[in-house]
């Protein structure tokens, strides 16, 4: 039976406390090393710009890019992350509005933005089609849409490729899920996501 948005979020809501805080305030080992430094490149100055974090799960992004003068809102459906990212507002008086909401049925575009970044979020959503043509649509016109995703290519476990000493690419032009520890993610191949913004009219820059 296919993943639905509604049970995706609320098995990501089960991420316990701990866990989200244990993220900190930079992010994961990968983040800290490998998407942060590219992030911050490509968005370049932000002070003074109105940017949404759609997915932005313990706030670890908002919270970084509203130091570095941003105006940040920040969209994340699952309540624990949520609420990790409200709580931590409360403390830090950061000026981040935060908005707990499905991404792929939003519908408010009264405030558009200069940018939408949204950090290794589409391959965890069943309907990630609906969520991107939403981040489209809340750009301000020349706006940036920033995103991550883990590459379709190298999703074999570590385990297997280290015994193997290869990594190998399986099915990769079909679609499917894989359960995780909280949640299921969505292999689809890169052609999926590119081909989509192409279609919705938006230029590739990088």
């Amino acid at each position: 039976m296919p993943v639905d948005n509604k049970t995706n979020i609320k098995e990501w809501s089960f991420v316990p406390s701990s866990v989200i805080a244990d993220f900190g305030d930079e992010g994961d080992f990968a983040r800290q090393h490998i998407l942060n430094p590219t992030l911050f490149g490509l968005l370049g100055d932000v002070k003074g710009k109105h940017i949404l974090d759609a997915g932005c799960g313990n706030g670890y992004l908002c919270r970084k890019l509203a130091k570095m003068g941003a105006v940040m809102t920040g969209i994340e459906p699952a309540d624990s992350l949520f609420k990790y990212a409200q709580e931590k507002e409360g403390k830090e008086q950061l000026g981040i509005q935060y908005k707990k909401v499905d991404l792929s049925s939003y519908s408010d575009f009264s405030t558009l933005y200069d940018i939408v970044v949204s950090n290794m979020v589409f391959m965890d959503i069943p309907d990630y089609e609906h969520a991107m043509i939403n981040c489209i649509k809340l750009l301000k016109n020349g706006g940036d849409f920033i995103f991550s995703i883990s590459h379709p290519c190298f999703e074999e476990s570590e385990t297997e490729w280290q015994k193997k000493g290869f990594i190998a690419t399986k099915d990769y032009f079909n679609e499917y899920s894989t359960k995780q520890t909280y949640g299921s993610s969505f292999h689809r191949p890169l052609s999926k996501y590119l081909n989509l913004l192409i279609q919705n009219n938006c230029s590739i820059k990088q």
